[in-house]
């Protein structure tokens, strides 16, 4: 069993799991990522969406810039200290890009303030109308920060004359960033939790898609391993009736007759399993319902065969039909249906055993009933009496010539017509297969990879 495991394990189906895990885990890694850049960003926007219009209008206003410009030049009265608000700082820069001597509309530790944004920042032309954002060191506590925007202004001096200079003005965003940390570091952090969930969750699901597919190829190479075993039994046989015949060339063939009549057998085996083997293949690809028009005579006209078929047995069969008008089935599918269902139940009765068959039409449902008197089936071996090649009991199934193949044939047909087939105990001796099919809606059955198995 654990060289088993192991081999399954180092298939390449199963080593092909750790590339959909990957596939799945980038995934989702590109998703969070992005996700979290877009929040982050829309964030900002609209953090600092009334700070940016508020220096766009500081710059369109005239009096205050003048204002602002005449305290830097010292041309305003002492009490005169200009209208802008405490978050509010300006620096001008002259035409050779020099500002002038730094002030402010506050009081003195503004001007603090003020002289280290002075130091801090650089003219650049290449920044006109545009807002950014600034850093600045602050040797008592944590660094200042600030929005400003770069724009020209002209001066109108006290003689008349005019001055053209680049004005920058700086709004101070410390509350903002403050809050705009806690923010992303709640964001960050979610997404990371989130991120270390998509590992669990890209398992799950590599394991997940894969979980049919491992059945499907469990399933394909016990058909493989079912198929060569059974194909070995009359293959040894028929070489060791073979030799029998070379032991004793001078024989004749009713010498041989009971050794050329086990071949025979053997090969009619053989005959019947790939032919089943055929059918098997071409059904998992999909059965195509191709419907005609039947009547009651259809049915009768089985029944007829059936009845034939079990008095040569030395068994009894009934037929009960129920049904009016005219039906669309696949009279060729069905037939195959019912015959391997009939032929079970006259391989596991005795002599002397009853058969019936009971077909009725309930609205859009076509019920089957095959029931017998034989030798019934436990309840463990029914849930695996559809598997291929499962046999109750393979020494006499061998006998009688079974291959544990029809009941696998029967349950697809019946899923094609999306129908169901059930086994049960038939009172007071027996078993009794019920068969519901839909005539309104017949499906195409598909291959089952990707189907719960």
């Amino acid at each position: 069993m654990k060289k088993v495991i192991k081999k399954i394990k180092s298939s390449a189906i199963v080593k092909n799991d750790g590339k959909n895990f990957l596939h799945f885990f980038l995934a989702f890694t590109v998703i969070f990522v992005a996700l979290a850049v877009i929040i982050i960003q829309v964030m900002q926007l609209g953090m600092y969406r009334a700070t940016d219009q508020n220096l766009r209008d500081l710059s369109q206003n005239q009096a205050f810039l003048q204002d602002a410009a005449n305290n830097q030049l010292g041309t305003n009265s002492p009490q005169s200290r200009g209208d802008y608000g405490p978050n509010n700082s300006v620096i001008f820069y002259n035409s050779d890009g020099e500002s002038f001597m730094p002030s402010s509309s506050t009081a003195q530790s503004s001007d603090f303030v003020l002289t280290h944004l002075q130091k801090s920042m650089k003219f650049k032309e290449s920044q006109l109308n545009s807002i950014s954002s600034v850093s600045v060191n602050n040797p008592y506590g944590d660094d200042w920060h600030y929005r400003y925007l770069t724009s020209r202004f002209i001066i109108n001096n006290v003689d008349g004359s005019i001055t053209p200079v680049y004005v920058q003005i700086f709004s101070n965003v410390d509350q903002i960033q403050d809050a705009m940390s806690r923010a992303m570091f709640v964001i960050i952090t979610t997404m990371i939790a989130f991120w270390l969930l998509s590992v669990v969750i890209s398992l799950y699901l590599a394991n997940w898609t894969l979980k049919p597919i491992l059945s499907a190829y469990e399933k394909q190479k016990e058909f493989v391993e079912n198929a060569s075993h059974e194909l070995r039994t009359p293959l040894a046989i028929l070489q060791n009736r073979l030799e029998l015949l070379f032991q004793n060339p001078t024989s004749t063939i009713i010498d041989e007759s009971e050794n050329i009549s086990e071949s025979l057998s053997e090969v009619r085996n053989m005959r019947l399993l790939t032919t089943n083997l055929l059918n098997l293949a071409r059904r998992e690809s999909g059965i195509k319902i191709s419907p005609e028009p039947t009547t009651a005579s259809y049915f009768e006209n089985i029944f007829s065969s059936y009845e034939m078929l079990a008095e040569n047995a030395g068994k009894s069969f009934t037929g009960n039909l129920k049904l009016d008008g005219t039906i669309n089935l696949d009279q060729a599918l069905i037939k195959q249906l019912l015959t391997i269902l009939f032929d079970n139940a006259l391989k596991y009765t005795h002599d002397n055993g009853e058969i019936s068959l009971d077909v009725q039409k309930a609205g859009g449902i076509l019920i089957f009933t095959v029931a017998d008197n034989g030798e019934g089936i436990s309840d463990e071996d029914k849930k695996k009496i559809f598997d291929r090649f499962f046999r109750v009991d393979k020494a006499r199934t061998r006998q009688k010539g079974g291959l544990g193949l029809g009941l696998s044939l029967a349950k697809q047909i019946v899923d094609a017509y999306n129908g169901k087939i059930t086994v049960e105990d038939n009172k007071p001796q027996g078993t009794k297969f019920v068969i519901r099919i839909r005539l309104d809606n017949p499906i195409t059955n598909p291959a089952k990879i990707f189907q719960k198995l």
